[in-house]
């Protein structure tokens, strides 16, 4: 009795941190989406200026393109003149788009990363929103519910060493199980592989931290 109800918590916490992956690998790509975008369209308004300067240079310098006669100049001397003046627009272009980063990066600003944020949300809630409901399906399960095994435990590291010990009968109760599992952990050297953060705890955080964040957008 006691090993299949751990059994069934077990697939329970398996399938929550499953979508607490899934939850993080979404985030990820949200964060990821809006850092491109602003680096995207930041290069393209700093080096649109520096081309746009050397292509009026270019067009306007060299005489042979109007069909005007002769370069006043050398050839090396324009070679150089437009070899510097291309590497000073180079430079000039590093600088603004530095700048434009800070603009289209900040949290202020109309056009910055809160407005990116309010454009690509609802494209990244729905997946969310569907991770969230299942989460919170599963953290009102019976089985979670009217287990008698303490929140600290409801994770897949002390999961693992209880449903072992059941299943060899070491123990025959859960009592006897968590006994087990404490004397084992007051070990330093094993309590790392025998215990972690609560999957509930961190499912019900991420709950939290979903709706926080849509309120705020």
């Amino acid at each position: 009795m006691a090993l299949d109800h751990c059994q069934e918590l077990m697939e329970i916490v398996e399938t929550i941190e499953d979508k607490l992956h899934q939850l993080e690998v979404i985030k990820i790509e949200f964060r990821q989406e809006i850092q491109y975008k602003i680096n995207y369209r930041s290069a393209l308004l700093a080096f649109s200026f520096p081309v746009l300067i050397l292509a009026f240079y270019i067009i306007n310098d060299f005489s042979f393109i109007h069909g005007h006669g002769q370069l006043d100049r050398s050839a090396l001397e324009t070679f150089l003149i437009t070899f510097m003046l291309s590497f000073a627009l180079w430079a000039l272009g590093i600088f603004l788009n530095d700048i434009f980063k800070k603009i289209f990066g900040s949290n202020t600003l109309p056009i910055g990363r809160k407005a990116l944020v309010k454009q690509l949300f609802p494209k990244y809630n729905q997946k969310s929103q569907c991770l969230i409901d299942s989460l919170e399906e599963l953290l009102g399960s019976e089985t979670l519910i009217s287990t008698e095994l303490p929140e600290k435990y409801l994770n897949v590291k002390s999961l693992n060493y209880i449903i072992e010990v059941l299943s060899v009968e070491d123990v025959q109760t859960l009592h006897e199980a968590v006994e087990l599992l404490e004397l084992e952990i007051k070990n330093s050297r094993v309590e790392q592989s025998l215990m972690a953060e609560p999957s509930i705890r961190r499912a019900q955080e991420a709950i939290a931290t979903q709706h926080t964040f849509k309120q705020g957008v």
